[in-house]
């Protein structure tokens, strides 16, 4: 049996004897030398390195029968033979590397000597200099190891073998102590196959997934046809358009921006019900007047059917015989009843029971303390400067009071009158006149999530390897503020649910196609006069925006202008984006901060080409100086649930500033994760 050993090092002579290897007892020697100088004789010369045991002479006239030396080195137990060292073990020494010395001491061992400038790493040889074929980043350095590769602490590399499944294409890397670095870092990977009945998204040990969908609205080569997702196709019906079979929208089409369907407002229309009259548009619904079915009998029971309309079921009782009451008195505004105590008496109450007051110009007439009154059918156009009124049940609007005063709407313009049935001013002193465009989402909710994992925020570093808050926190989600979400959230839906606080996203030019567009953010100012009873949380509201969400060139002065819509999600903002936001605390106190690193990533739902709901995040960074010194600039008589000292204090311990806000190298800011949900609005104009 052979035993090897291999030692690795290039300054020394070492010799190893097989005890060093663990051999068994009686094999023979073993004795291996590392000589990196090139020196030594392995062939058996007296002043190299071949070592003779005493007693062993391979001279001439050798004694028969008695060991001897053939002078070769590589045989071993030779015997003398009629004068002959003759027989022996022949030892094969050959690694089959090509940068190792291969020789015989002698004594059935081997000696494998490295040459110069080569390595041995992991059994194989690497020339001095070479490279891992799988790390580009480490190579072969004699000077520093023989048999371990040595890192590069720069150079430049491909990234691709360290990019993972869900990471996109990165062409330049940098060797950082042995790791090839992707530079810039990697974005997510595009996973949008184009189809928009599929939904694209990336699993970190399966790459891409594209799953097919049913139900959504899609388009295909068109953008005012819309079609209907099945299974992972978009069928578009013959004859597709623009109309979402609401009689309350206008409904137009732009062949690149596709289908606008406007809600309208005061326009008469069909509510598809006979239970309603006066049926007109607000804020796109179709709403109506309910129809009075009462009939102010007290034998039957009155109910309305919206197909068949009004009904009047049989109730007797002891007061009505074949379904008249027998105290009937002619005024269909009195309940003709009796005591039912055998004998009968008459009893007569006033009702509200539906009747006809004569009037054309009325509606839902009905009973009042036994008069038979209408409501004043509305003939209201909104035009200040039309008289309205109704003649035999028709409505009429005629332009009048020319040249009175009224009201335009821009608070900027002057000498607002009528003219010819329109009111017109002069505007020339007015900054800007903004012009907004129909597809408005109004958040109706935001809440600071408490943790640092998916869907509680976004990863805005770009690095799936870190996380906060530390303490919980996965798959590189940034929410650094997470541990203050209890002192803010109670207040900031309170605002909302008030309408204290109105956030709007103007969606500008929006195109459903994936092609960029651009998201204007205002703060609302109020609701639009011609809907002051609108529901914010519920209902599609016209608001007014507060002219001071525009610049002097009445551009928005927050927009996130890389905003895609793909296969039901949005993404906007990121590196170089920010977002003045007002963080209420408790009450009227509010903080203002701003977030940097704006990001938003939302699910999206559709009708048409309107964004009718949103639900996602709302990324971005604090910097935590500006957080502190917002709370300490608050007033002393500010009642807050701590003293601002103990605040800060809070803010230091439990929030780490994890985000490079302002690229200085530093990270001075928090990251933190605002969940919104948001419905349909439109925008009127400014105040």
């Amino acid at each position: 049996m052979r035993w090897f050993c291999q030692l690795t090092t290039s300054s020394l002579v070492a010799v190893l004897s097989l005890a060093s290897c663990g051999s068994n007892s009686g094999s023979p020697a073993l004795e291996i030398i590392v000589q990196p100088d090139g020196g030594g004789d392995f062939g058996g010369d007296p002043g190299g390195m071949d070592v003779l045991e005493p007693g062993i002479d391979g001279g001439p006239g050798c004694v028969g029968g008695d060991p001897c030396d053939d002078g070769d080195p590589c045989t071993w137990g030779e015997i003398c033979m009629n004068g002959v060292c003759v027989g022996g073990t022949t030892t094969v020494c050959d690694d089959g590397r090509d940068c190792t010395s291969d020789a015989c001491d002698g004594k059935g061992n081997c000696e494998y000597v490295l040459l110069d400038d080569f390595c041995l790493i992991s059994g194989m040889c690497r020339a001095g200099g070479e490279t891992d074929p799988a790390n580009e980043c480490v190579r072969c350095d004699p000077q520093q190891s023989l048999d371990t590769w040595t890192n590069l602490a720069e150079g430049t590399c491909d990234p691709t073998p360290a990019l993972g499944p869900c990471d996109g294409a990165v062409t330049d890397g940098s060797c950082v102590d042995g790791v090839c670095v992707p530079e810039p870092a990697p974005s997510p990977k595009d996973c949008d196959d184009g189809n928009p009945c599929t939904d694209d998204h990336c699993y970190p040990d399966n790459g891409c997934v594209n799953k097919p969908t049913s139900g959504a609205v899609c388009w295909l080569t068109d953008a005012c046809e819309a079609g209907t997702c099945n299974q992972g196709q978009c069928i578009v019906p013959p004859g597709a358009g623009c109309d979402d079979l609401n009689p309350c929208t206008e409904n137009t089409c732009d062949p690149v921006t596709g289908c606008t369907n406007t809600p309208l407002d005061q326009v008469p229309c069909p509510d598809e019900s006979v239970c309603t009259v006066e049926s007109s548009c607000v804020s796109g619904s179709c709403l109506g007047l309910d129809v009075n079915c009462n009939d102010g009998n007290i034998c039957t029971l009155d109910g309305c059917d919206p197909v068949t309309g009004c009904f009047h079921d049989l109730d007797d009782n002891e007061c009505c015989e074949k379904g008249q009451s027998k105290c009937d008195d002619g005024n269909p505004c009195t309940d003709d009843g009796c005591s039912e105590d055998g004998a009968i008496e008459c009893i007569y109450t006033f009702n509200q029971a539906s009747c006809d007051d004569g009037d054309p110009c009325t509606v839902v007439d009905s009973c009042s303390d036994g008069d038979c009154l209408g409501m004043a059918k509305d003939c209201n156009d909104g035009n200040p400067c039309t008289l309205d009124s109704c003649t035999g049940g028709v409505c009429a609007n005629e332009a009048h009071l020319e040249g009175s005063q009224c009201d335009d709407g821009l608070e900027c313009s002057t000498s607002d009158h009528c003219k010819d049935g329109q009111c017109v001013a002069d505007t020339s002193e007015c900054v800007c006149q903004p012009v907004f465009w129909p597809v408005v989402s109004k958040m109706t909710s935001m809440s600071i999530a408490a943790t640092g994992n998916p869907g509680d925020g976004l990863d805005l570093d770009g690095d799936p390897g870190t996380c906060t808050p530390a303490t919980d926190c996965s798959a590189g989600i940034d929410n650094s503020l997470g541990p203050l979400s209890s002192l803010g959230n109670d207040a900031i839906q309170e605002s909302m649910a008030d309408g204290d606080i109105i956030i709007l996203m103007e969606h500008r030019d929006f195109h459903i196609d994936g092609t960029p567009y651009s998201i204007a953010v205002y703060v609302g100012k109020d609701l639009d006069p011609s809907n002051p009873a609108c529901d914010v949380q519920t209902q599609t509201c016209a608001y007014l925006v507060d002219n001071e969400s525009l610049n002097v060139d009445c551009n928005p002065l927050v927009s996130l202008d890389n905003a895609v819509y793909s296969n039901g999600k949005l993404t906007a903002g990121g590196a170089g984006y920010t977002f003045p936001f007002d963080l209420p605390i408790l009450g009227d106190v509010s903080l203002h901060v701003d977030l940097f690193y704006a990001t938003i990533h939302a699910n999206v739902t559709l009708s048409g080409n309107k964004v009718t709901a949103m639900d996602g995040i709302l990324g971005g960074a604090v910097p935590k100086a500006q957080l502190k010194a917002a709370i300490e600039s608050l007033p002393p008589d500010t009642d807050l649930p701590l003293p601002k000292e103990q605040i800060i204090t809070l803010l230091d311990l439990l929030v780490q500033p994890d985000i490079d806000g302002d690229g200085d190298g530093v990270k001075e800011s928090a990251s933190i994760g605002i969940h919104f949900t948001a419905i349909a609005g439109t925008i009127s104009g400014l105040e």
